[in-house]
């Protein structure tokens, strides 16, 4: 199986990238600090580099410098805006570097991966077209199921989301594993902070099921601290959320989760 090293912040988009990759690729993460990548490059031993510039800010060129004069065979992919990616045009000249511009589709980047690693020719991998979520349009619909010990959050994401997905409802993480069982859903919204079983240990269930396991799961927190916040990335779900939820970036939060974009 061919190695990507996945360099960049650890959030939500790095966190989907690396759960879409590595459904084809052994993917290692690792923050975009120059001598991290350069002892992680050499424990690793990857076939290609993925630099995800979302967050960074400003990536440090040495890493890219690094890349070029001691592995210039190894393909190079950067994700990010057309700005981002056009601040570090200077690396383009030779084929050793390429981008995928946002927003795009994460099949879009697993096809771009496959043809850099001559895994596949640039017509051999469909791209993946999203479909909307169904709604009133007479589409099939999606399932979604909200797990909260909050019985009025849980109404009110059912409020919001219910004219275009079927939205059940967990008040426990228990609850939420025999109610998936029973309706496999497409989409889990998972509070961290519960009773008995929290979040972490309702999403190692779901992890740990041969039958749940590859459900998206989007974490709910009230806790915006950034150690906090970290914890949850650590666990690699398709996103999270602080309460109180924002209406407009839950919509859109579940929209991109179920139709894979970037």
């Amino acid at each position: 199986m061919k190695k990507i090293l996945l360099i960049g912040e650890l959030n939500q988009t790095v966190s989907s990238v690396n759960k879409h990759l590595s459904t084809r690729f052994e993917t290692q993460i690792c923050l975009d600090k120059y001598e991290l990548v350069k002892g992680m490059k050499k424990v690793f031993e990857p076939d290609m580099a993925v630099i995800c510039l979302v967050g960074i800010g400003q990536l440090d060129n040495r890493i890219l410098d690094y890349l070029v004069d001691e592995y210039a065979q190894m393909p190079v992919l950067l994700i990010g805006s057309a700005a981002e990616c056009n601040h570090y045009q200077q690396y383009y000249e030779g084929a050793q570097f390429d981008c995928v511009i946002r927003p795009t589709t994460l099949s879009a980047l697993l096809k771009k991966c496959l043809v850099m690693l001559s895994m596949a020719d640039s017509g051999e991998v469909q791209e993946y077209e999203p479909k909307r979520p169904a709604n009133s349009n007479g589409q099939e619909r999606k399932h979604i199921l909200a797990v909260d010990d909050n019985g009025m959050l849980l109404r009110n994401v059912k409020s919001l989301l219910e004219n275009d997905y079927d939205v059940a409802v967990a008040t426990s993480g228990m609850m939420a594993i025999q109610k998936a069982k029973k309706q496999r859903p497409d989409l889990i919204l998972l509070d961290y902070e519960m009773p008995e079983w929290d979040g972490k240990r309702t999403f190692e269930e779901i992890r740990n099921d041969e039958e749940l396991k590859d459900i998206p799961v989007v974490f709910l927190t009230a806790v915006a601290e950034k150690s906090h916040i970290l914890a949850v990335l650590r666990m690699l779900p398709s996103g999270y959320l602080l309460k109180p939820i924002d209406s407009q970036r839950l919509t859109d939060t579940v929209e991109k989760v179920l139709t894979g974009m970037l």
